[in-house]
């Protein structure tokens, strides 16, 4: 009975410290996505999409030019990535310089809305945790043996800043022909412990959008 109480007690702090963990550790990162797309458009016949440079809404945190220069590389680069020939959208006028839009099937536009850093502070707090350690127990038949047995500790955590890095960016489709809107997606990623990690976060919204078009294009 001593032992089944015992065996009951640990089991109970240990979903006690379960539950502090979840508390004083929130998610490491949180997303927001409002996505929409024309059930009734054929995705499939895109053979050509003219791909806009990024507009940078938000520059207030954006110190450097070469930040702008690097995430416009890269976004190209994960433009490229669906099944269709990609066209820049400065190539335009040089393909149909009466009318730009003419050579291709789509075209794909995207703002960077928010780019920000920040962070936040957890307060201090007192934890339990369970350690393991041995000890020597005599049995009824006189004879010693070791055994493994659990107990808590109370553990101080002080308190500690914890950085952020937030980006925005919404992505719009159109029919180059018809000039209406096929597709469109609206994001924003908040990442924790993430010191100025801006750059990282768009290229994974990026990818994921691209992605997601390439499949529709793809699977339709």
């Amino acid at each position: 009975m001593v032992k089944a109480m015992s065996k009951n007690f640990v089991q109970n702090w240990r979903w006690l410290l379960v539950l502090c963990l979840l508390m004083a550790y929130p998610l490491a990162a949180s997303a927001e996505k409002i996505n929409w797309v024309d059930e009734h458009y054929d995705f499939t016949r895109v053979k050509k999409a003219i791909v806009y440079d990024v507009v940078v809404v938000d520059k207030s945190e954006i110190d450097n030019d070469l930040i702008e220069a690097v995430m416009l590389e890269e976004y190209l680069k994960t433009a490229a990535r669906p099944p269709y020939k990609m066209i820049r959208a400065d190539k335009t006028v040089a393909i149909s310089p009466g009318s730009p839009l003419e050579g291709a099937d789509i075209y794909v536009m995207a703002e960077m809305l928010k780019w920000h850093n920040d962070s936040y502070v957890i307060d201090a707090y007192t934890s339990w945790e369970t350690r393991t350690s041995t000890r020597k127990v005599k049995w009824s038949d006189g004879t010693w043996h070791e055994e493994r047995y659990n107990y808590t500790v109370p553990v101080y955590h002080p308190a500690r800043t914890v950085p952020t890095s937030t980006v925005r960016v919404r992505f719009d489709v159109y029919d180059a022909k018809t000039g209406k809107k096929v597709m469109s997606r609206d994001e924003l990623r908040k990442r924790d412990s993430s010191d100025h990690g801006q750059q990282g976060i768009f290229g994974r919204i990026s990818k994921k959008f691209f992605d997601d078009l390439g499949d529709k294009i793809k699977n339709e």
